[in-house]
């Protein structure tokens, strides 16, 4: 009998005793695929901003304090997209279309976050796929993974030669 009471107060005792609180899940991620989707991120944004005039894609691909250090000069969000008002309203029918290629140098990760180094390389084309003007960038970026995907924080570009 003692031994069942004994046994009952110490259920009761381990039962009231305060539990550990259950860890929060972590978020597991596969570098590779990440790292991946920051480099599709740059090659979409200079697809779809730098190369065209909607200015939706700023919001989809940039954070709302995304900054952008620019040859001297600092551009926001709201600069792009005022840049990006002007060039449609200036865009010419027959005017050579913007074609982008980067080569990705080095690409660190921290979590959520992710910095790449790379060349850009800017070309434009004619109608008849003829090369008209060509540019290049050294340029890199911090990415950071949002409840959206990954957007880009900050950018850094450098003009080379010319």
């Amino acid at each position: 009998m003692r031994l069942i009471i004994a046994l009952t107060l110490f259920s009761c005792c381990f039962a009231c005793s305060p539990q550990p609180a259950e860890e929060a899940a972590e978020v597991t991620t596969n570098p590779e695929e990440d790292q991946a989707a920051v480099h599709q991120l740059i090659q979409d944004i200079f697809d779809n901003i730098w190369s065209g005039t909607d200015t939706s894609y700023v919001g989809r691909y940039h954070t709302e304090d995304f900054v952008l250090l620019e040859h001297g000069e600092v551009w926001t969000n709201d600069t792009i997209r005022n840049y990006q008002l002007r060039k449609a309203a200036n865009a010419q029918p027959d005017a050579p279309a913007r074609k982008n290629s980067f080569s990705f140098f080095r690409t660190e990760q921290n979590g959520d976050e992710i910095w790449t180094a790379y060349h850009n390389y800017g070309h434009w084309v004619n109608a008849a796929q003829d090369t008209v003007s060509a540019y290049e960038w050294l340029e890199s970026v911090v990415a950071v993974r949002t409840d959206n995907g990954w957007k880009l924080r900050m950018m850094h570009s450098t003009r080379v030669g010319r």
